[in-house]
């Protein structure tokens, strides 16, 4: 089975590497929620922290970016809404409240259903909402990051709601396992984010980003739908942010000047490989007819001299150039 460890071992490509450092956050995370943990008397809210992250963290392993991403903006923003606005609220009971507080709170409330909401979009349709969805997490990571500062900040600067809050909120946590708790939340706040971005415009992105799309009258076996192009996506080395169209061809690739893609490289084959589209089972098939190989995101090697089928959102490398099939 894919996983981190065996990926970095045969295919250490710079979204690899990314996935391997973003793990090892989250489970940095899950450590220091455990000693909260031990710390806060078995506090539920570092519970609630050390259950995501290793959850997170067994998924990031695996590789399951999709799984990955719905699971940490879902199960995350239900313990923000647990913390933010269940036991905050309570501190709001015995004073007033400030226009800028109460906008700021449903602001952040309304960004995080439209997080939730576009995930289950962008994952379990054919719409495409990767970019708005990223630029969501965002934004609502930096509304969150002002709300704790302002919390932390008001015992400094004066007597008001914030100040409340953060008072209220620290007596109800226990006060040594408070801080190191709360690394932790800033840890995994932030690196969802960063998954994010990464995933959608960065390096670690060699999936289809779905994980269901009804296979309807109109789909092939391998998830293709009407109007579907099919091409692949250079990821890293000389065709990386291009997009190239089959066309109905058959896509040769090497570095002979008499290929279709042509990639001046000494480990690439004259004519390494070729790529077609099936459009009766709806899968790419891939001929190897090179010397040092053709390899697919999991590590495995093609068999050589013969088609080889995959579906649609497989990584292949070309020595080191990275391909996304479309």
């Amino acid at each position: 089975m894919d996983n981190i460890f065996t990926a970095l071992v045969r295919r250490r490509t710079t979204g690899v590497v990314m996935e391997f450092v973003l793990w090892c956050i989250v489970c940095f995370a899950a450590l220091l929620s455990l000693i909260a943990l031990a710390m806060g008397a078995g506090n539920f809210v570092w519970i609630l922290l050390l259950l995501t992250a290793a959850g997170l963290g067994v998924i990031m392993a695996f590789r399951l970016k999709e799984v990955a991403l719905l699971y940490s903006v879902c199960v995350f923003n239900a313990i923000l809404f647990l913390i933010h606005y269940l036991v905050f609220s309570v501190s709001y009971g015995g004073g007033p409240q400030t226009a800028f507080s109460i906008v700021l709170f449903i602001l952040t409330f309304l960004l995080s259903l439209a997080v939730v909401a576009c995930a289950f979009v962008q994952f379990f349709s054919r719409v495409n909402m990767g970019t708005v969805l990223t630029i969501l997490e965002i934004c609502n990571v930096a509304l969150i990051m002002i709300m704790q500062i302002l919390m932390y900040a008001a015992q400094y600067v004066g007597e008001d709601e914030y100040y409340n809050i953060n008072t209220y909120h620290r007596s109800w946590m226990n006060a040594k396992g408070y801080w190191i708790g709360t690394t932790a939340f800033w840890l995994i706040l932030v690196l969802i984010a960063v998954f994010y971005v990464y995933c959608f415009w960065g390096p670690v992105s060699d999936r289809a980003d779905k994980l269901y799309v009804s296979n309807g009258g109109n789909r092939g076996g391998g998830g293709t739908y009407a109007g579907f192009r099919p091409g692949m996506r250079g990821v890293t080395g000389a065709y990386a942010g291009r997009t190239i169209y089959l066309d109905g061809r058959t896509l040769t690739i090497g570095s002979s000047e008499t290929v279709n893609v042509y990639i001046p490289d000494p480990q690439v084959s004259r004519t390494h490989c070729a790529i077609r589209f099936n459009s009766q089972t709806g899968y790419y098939e891939i001929l190897d007819q090179s010397t040092n190989g053709v390899y697919l995101g999991n590590g495995a090697r093609l068999y050589q001299g013969r088609y080889t089928a995959v579906q649609s959102g497989t990584t292949v490398f070309i020595a080191s150039h990275q391909f996304i099939l479309l």
